[in-house]
């Protein structure tokens, strides 16, 4: 955001502008009016005399020039890649770029740097960012940009050991090229230091690996470090020719998804090749913070489906990320499924993770595969692929691990697939639920699934909870020393009700302790729901905070903070479910 302020001369007015273009068309106002009142003055009208014909030349001068200044105000470059290929680096003043293309003379310190097509049709020119040292921080907006490189070339190239973050703007595709000598493809983005991809709800990215002549097919994504924290990400592996397909994502460092949706889908392998990884990374991968992937391993043709997510360094997916993990099948007589999750180690404690093993004719993929596995929450399904004339311990599994470990208030569908696949694989033996149940939580439920399509299940009830709700005590001494008077019970409050889990009316309590009130009920899980206009009539009748109490969770609210959320007829609910909270107003998260 940037702030102007006018001269005093111009009756000491502040206005605050978001975009290059208010600030132009503001200062042209401030100009003409500056020509009106100086045009006055040279014809003598106004609260002005007339003025020698010096004087008059002079004013029309200073008009003159401040028409240039004000008029000409600083824009965010754009630059357009069909102009030529664009190099950028970190500038020499903090937060700024230096960049160059073909062609055009270098801006040194550009500031908020966007580049952009000027048609729809892909241009050939690349991009590539210099952060060298390890200290630079280079920030770019790719806006609408269709790249399809050629020339043996990434569609955009990030070099040094800096920090790299990419910005997304609109719809934007990048392709990368092929070799020189035609044998494998190369990556839509390809990046040796740290890479952070982020946008808004309504941007995206897909990054296309290129398709090799005579070889291997090129990665969606290439990066060391890389971070995706929003916007939408699909990124493509190439599909091999006569070699494997390319990985969707490959991330040689770490891995993070905080955010947005990202999905990476491998190539397809040819002539007795393995399909690429969805996903496949070397020091861990993290998914959080309500981060959507959806992995898919490519095809094999008498080689190996592409797993989804592939890690040596453990997967770990946790705070309501969303995870859908698929191998990829495999054609031919000898081919193999891939595994939905192939880790050194893997860990789900919260969120929804579907991982599936894919089909092969020799035989089928697991849906987890991983030397330890902890499970301590969230909603999980795994299935191992279908195999035909292939055998052994490691095929075919829901999960298939040396350690299972399966504890707190889990749900977890482990399906075994055919024709000797087991549900869940422990050192090559089917688990034993009852061995289990003590690890268990409150809500937890366990279903295996074996190959013939018998299930066992293990679940630990909820607690039943108290129909009288949990009111806490108030204190019986005030803070100068007497005895306060005990708080009133309130009767049901207009525009104000509490729901349950499934979001039947609940009876509550509410009372009032000076500016405060508190609501409780006597449930685990319950919703607070209350309209603006509600609020606003509690707020005149002196209530300044809000206590919402459930059993082992308490939450209270500002009435003027949420006030300055919504209008007249937005709905704040706040939802508890047993220790955690969530607050949306008007239907949107706060």
């Amino acid at each position: 955001m940037r702030y102007i302020q006018s001269n005093p001369i111009f009756y000491g007015f502040t206005i605050s502008f978001h975009h290059s273009k208010e600030v132009f068309v503001c200062c042209l106002i401030v100009s003409l009016r500056c020509v009106f009142w100086v045009g006055l003055s040279i014809r003598g009208g106004g609260i002005y005399s007339p003025r020698p014909a010096s004087q008059r030349a002079a004013a029309l001068v200073l008009t003159a020039a401040m028409l240039t200044t004000l008029a000409a105000p600083a824009f965010a470059k754009e630059w357009y890649i069909e102009d030529g290929d664009i190099v950028i680096s970190a500038g020499t003043e903090t937060g700024t770029n230096k960049v160059t293309q073909t062609g055009k003379e270098t801006v040194n310190n550009d500031k908020d740097t966007v580049i952009t097509n000027r048609e729809k049709n892909a241009s050939s020119n690349t991009v590539t960012i210099n952060a060298e040292d390890k200290n630079d921080k280079v920030e770019v907006t790719l806006k609408d940009v269709n790249i399809e490189a050629t020339g043996g070339k990434a569609a955009v190239s990030v070099t040094g050991s800096g920090n790299t973050t990419i910005e997304l703007d609109g719809d934007n595709h990048l392709t990368g090229g092929i070799s020189d000598n035609g044998s494998y493809g190369l990556s839509g983005i390809s990046s040796s230091g740290s890479l952070t991809i982020s946008g808004g709800e309504t941007d995206s990215l897909t990054a296309q690996g290129g398709s090799g002549t005579d070889g291997s097919g090129g990665r969606g994504i290439f990066s060391k470090d890389l971070t995706i924290s929003g916007g939408t990400v699909n990124a493509n592996g190439g599909d091999g020719k006569n070699g494997s397909g390319g990985s969707g994502i490959t991330s040689l460092g770490s891995l993070t998804i905080s955010g947005g949706t990202v999905n990476a889908a491998g190539g397809d392998g040819t002539n007795s090749s393995d399909g690429g990884d969805g996903i496949t990374n070397n020091r861990g991968v993290t998914i959080s913070s309500g981060g959507t992937v959806t992995a898919k391993g490519g095809s094999g043709e008498d080689g190996s489906g592409g797993r989804g997510i592939s890690s040596f360094g453990g997967v770990t997916i946790s705070s309501g990320g969303t995870v859908t993990a698929t191998g990829g099948n495999s054609t031919g007589s000898d081919g193999s499924g891939g595994d939905g999750i192939s880790s050194t180690s893997t860990t789900i404690s919260g969120g929804t993770v579907t991982a599936d093993g894919g089909s092969g004719n020799f035989s089928g993929g697991n849906g987890i595969r991983s030397f330890d596995v902890a499970i301590s929450g969230g909603t999980v399904n795994v299935a191992g692929g279908n195999g035909g004339n292939g055998s052994g311990s490691d095929v075919g599994n829901g999960i298939y691990s040396s350690d299972i470990d399966l504890s707190g208030s889990l749900e977890l569908t482990a399906k075994a697939g055919s024709p000797n696949g087991k549900a869940l694989s422990q050192r090559g033996n089917e688990l034993d639920l009852d061995d289990i149940k003590d690890k268990l939580g409150p809500g937890a439920k366990v279903t295996a699934i074996n190959a013939n399509g018998d299930s066992k299940q293990v679940s630990i009830p909820r607690p039943v909870e108290p129909e009288k709700p949990v009111i806490p005590e108030e204190s019986s001494s005030s803070s100068d020393g007497g005895s306060s008077a005990p708080s009133a019970p309130a009767s049901p409050l207009p525009g104000l009700t509490v729901t349950d889990k499934d979001g039947q009316r609940i009876s509550y309590t509410s009372t009032q302790s000076g500016n405060t009130l508190t609501v409780c009920v006597g449930r685990f899980t319950a919703s607070f729901r209350i309209s603006l206009a509600a609020l606003r009539q509690l707020r005149a009748e002196g209530i300044e905070t809000i206590a919402f109490q459930t059993i082992l969770c308490s939450t209270t609210l500002s009435v003027d903070e949420l006030l300055a959320m919504g209008g007249e007829d937005a709905e704040v609910v706040l939802t508890h479910h047993i220790r955690s909270s969530t607050l949306t107003v008007g239907g949107k998260a706060v």
